[in-house]
């Protein structure tokens, strides 16, 4: 009651503030304080720290040193172990100092009122309950005394001191004493010297104006002014003060970016985990509060990233594409079976562009901020889409033997057209690739025209749905006109989209990495996944909070058929468009991809152990910025430097993680079932007239020259001879060059004076295959 006159300050009457001042709570509730969140990868190593507008880690008591202890209490609230929460000579001192100057100069409050103002603050959402919780009036005042007297009653003078030290602000954005501690010196709070405690117990009552980074000189003289109080009441000796008063004040702030992935060991990585945690509504209810919770609710959320594969993927895409470097390389790897994400990086540094362009326009190829493995609206997958296609023709009983003649240039009757370069047609990348093949060959090879003659058989809309089973989840993969909120005004695929088999769609390379560890798990689909578990800490306990863990595995192909493709994709790096660099030394399975005009190269492959994706493309606009020339190569193919990439990035991750040899189905070598018909005998014949004869049946002919006791130019032997033979098999005529004097070329043209005719050991013709009767003739 002692207390009232002075809380009531001016015109309030001793008895309506008793009153008032009894029927107010007495129980305060204390809100968990604003901590940040902590990302740990799947070892439990720290990646990131997701700081919200209170930076802050709780400590206990006994980790502050006694200096600081002393220096808070000295300064704000000299009679602290003495009082009862409320210091009523303090008040009284205050009293008289107000009524003197006619306004509050002084308040009085103690340390336990400075935390109940604090508490009061932190439960503060809106800027007008901040307000009220900070503003000069009786009924503030009179609830800080009665929580002040609750606490004192139900809690120790050490656990108030605790609570206060970790609570109060400290300025530039520090709040409790180990952040402020970290901010200003980085150092942890059990070394702060005598001068830093002063320092920063100075700061509480006004962190703005003593703030040593803004003000340095006036954080002196309030340091110094801490000091004399601890030399005043007996604290600190005369000599160790006015050593102390004298040093300069030292600062070492840590580095810190405005983004807290971009201090992440794997800021890509990091910047997806926030992404999905503040978009899933499991996790909170709003945007806002899914906000608060991520950012102040010191969470510890334990996510799927290998560091192993993560720094395998980055180095290798960084390795082969530099940064720097107009071309992204972006790479994820997903564990079959588990659909963990083990890796997501891209050969760029975290951050905003130096000229703050959007993707599409800026010139900084160094920075960026876009996660480009998840991106679903930039990339086509190319040839690795023909996977899918593959897994569908399996599951509707078209065998590996399935064989078409496929050429250069194949006409759809089915599908439009496309037109490049006024062909009207569908092509090959290589112009060697005209001929039979099986779907296996076919695969090896990535031929288009077979894979467009199979989805005229197959139907286009079912290598879409097997996409989908498998893990594609991009709204481009979709039937055309389907009515889902999610893709509202994204074109999808239609019946007749021949294109889209040969991965004209967009999809994200996460995507794509899903699908693979799909087939790696003979069919088990897992969606990707990249939080394990997240724990808030609550008092002693770590409670767990829920979130969107999405799906359980499924097993949404039969096992029988995705070891079948498995083992026709071994077939592409062992001796298909990947052989060159995507062997890594043990069975794996791949597909190669090169998006039309070399707007985007892929390759996707697994083990059984891991699956990796990995895709290139120019961000400012793949079909506008084509891969050509790229670091020396004239065109990027998918089987360059995506399998590159590819290649070093498992290499490295099974020998970091120690993996196994795990078998694959043995490689499958389906050959094409060619049609046969039957071979005229042109022996004896003139040789332009044995060609011409042989073509207009739909042979393929090539002559050499032998030595021959025939007249120049008559055809005197043939392999294969005459008989049954295959429709796709070359005919090779062996055509008399003569014995002595001129001999006739393959064109019937005189060769030159001096230009050899046959090499000069005739028993180097001889090769294994020949006929016979002709090797015997030229033994002879």
């Amino acid at each position: 009651m002692l207390a009232l006159p002075v809380i009531g300050l001016a015109g309030v009457t001793a008895k309506s503030s008793a009153n008032h001042f009894l029927s107010l709570p007495a129980n305060l509730t204390v809100p968990p304080l604003a901590q940040p969140s902590r990302i740990l990868d799947a070892a439990g190593n720290e990646i990131a720290v997701l700081r919200g507008e209170q930076d802050r880690e709780l400590v206990a008591l006994a980790q502050v040193p006694q200096y600081m202890r002393q220096a808070i209490i000295d300064i704000e609230d000299a009679r602290f172990y003495d009082h009862t929460g409320v210091d009523y000579r303090g008040m009284i001192r205050a009293y008289l100092a107000n009524q003197e100057s006619g306004e509050v100069t002084q308040g009085g409050s103690t340390l336990t009122q400075q935390y109940v103002k604090n508490v009061l603050l932190a439960q503060a959402r809106t800027a007008e309950e901040k307000e009220q919780a900070t503003e000069q009036t009786v009924d503030r005042k009179l609830r800080e005394a009665r929580y002040a007297l609750y606490l004192e009653d139900h809690l120790s003078k050490d656990e108030i001191l605790e609570r206060y030290l970790n609570i109060a602000y400290f300025g530039d954005g520090a709040y409790g004493i180990q952040a402020a501690s970290h901010h200003y010196f980085n150092i942890d709070v059990s070394k702060l010297t005598l001068t830093q405690s002063a320092l920063l117990a100075g700061l509480v009552k006004n962190p703005t104006a003593y703030n040593p980074v803004l003000h340095p000189q006036a954080a002196r003289e309030r340091r110094n002014t801490v000091l004399g109080r601890m030399h005043e009441l007996g604290h600190v000796e005369t000599g160790v003060w006015q050593a102390a008063r004298g040093e300069e004040v030292v600062l070492d702030r840590p580095a810190r970016s405005a983004d807290a992935c971009g201090d992440s060991s794997a800021p890509f990585f990091c910047s997806y985990v926030r992404q999905l945690l503040l978009a899933d509504r499991t996790f909170a209810a709003t945007s806002e509060d899914a906000r608060r919770l991520l950012f102040e609710g010191g969470l510890t959320i334990r996510t799927t990233l290998d560091p192993v594969a993560q720094a395998a993927a980055q180095t290798s895409a960084s390795e082969v594409i530099p940064i720097g470097d107009r071309v992204a390389a972006g790479v994820a790897m997903v564990q079959p079976g588990t659909g963990n994400v083990l890796a997501l990086a891209v050969n760029r540094e975290y951050g905003t562009p130096a000229d703050n362009l959007a993707p599409a326009l800026t010139s900084d190829f160094v920075h960026t901020k876009e996660i480009y493995p998840v991106d679903t609206d930039s990339f086509s997958p190319g040839s690795t889409f023909k996977v899918f296609t593959l897994a569908a023709a399996l599951e509707n009983n078209i065998p590996l033997s399935t064989t078409f003649d496929s050429p250069l240039c194949y006409r759809s009757g089915k599908f439009p057209n496309p037109d490049p370069g006024g062909k009207n047609c569908y092509s090959n990348a290589d112009p060697s690739e005209d001929g039979f093949y099986s779907l296996t060959t076919a695969t090896w090879s990535s031929v288009n025209t077979y894979y467009i003659q199979l989805a005229e058989r197959l139907g286009v809309m079912k290598t879409a749905e097997m996409a989908r089973r498998l893990g594609v989840s991009s709204c481009r993969i979709r039937p055309a006109g389907e009515n889902d909120p999610e893709c509202e005004g994204v074109n999808g695929i239609s019946a007749v989209d021949g294109s889209a088999i040969l991965g004209s769609n967009e999809i994200s390379t996460l995507d794509l990495a899903t699908a693979y560890a799909t087939l790696a798990a003979r069919g088990n689909r897992c969606d990707p996944r990249v939080v394990q578990s997240i724990t808030q800490r609550v008092g002693s306990a770590d409670r767990p909070l829920a979130f969107n863990a999405g799906k359980p595995c499924e097993q949404v192909l039969d096992p029988g058929i995705a070891d079948s493709v498995a083992a026709v994709l071994q077939g592409v790096i062992n001796h298909g468009t990947a052989s060159g660099n995507a062997r890594i030394g043990r069975p794996a399975a791949g597909k190669t991809g090169t998006a039309e005009g070399f707007s985007t190269a892929s390759f996707a492959g697994f083990i059984p152990q891991l699956a990796t994706a990995v895709t290139l493309a120019d961000p400012r606009g793949p079909t506008t910025h084509q891969l050509r020339n790229v670091l020396g190569s004239r065109q990027v193919f998918g089987g360059g430097f995506p399998a590159q990439i590819w290649a070093r990035t498992m290499t490295r991750t099974i020998d970091g993680l120690q993996l196994p040899v795990a078998p694959l189905p043995a490689p499958d070598n389906t050959q094409p079932v060619v049609p046969k018909k039957p071979l005229p005998d042109v022996r004896g014949q003139a040789q332009q007239a044995a060609e011409a004869a042989l073509r207009a049946q739909g042979f393929r002919v090539r002559s050499e020259i032998v030595p021959h006791i025939a007249p120049p130019g008559t055809v005197v032997g043939m392999a294969p001879g005459p008989g049954e033979v295959s429709v796709d098999t070359e005919i090779v005529l062996q055509v008399s060059g003569g014995l002595t004097g001129a001999t006739l070329l393959p064109n019937g043209i005189a060769p030159r004076p001096g230009q050899p005719v046959w090499p000069p050991a005739v028993n180097d013709r001889l090769r294994p295959g020949r006929p016979p009767d002709l090797r015997d003739q030229l033994n002879g």
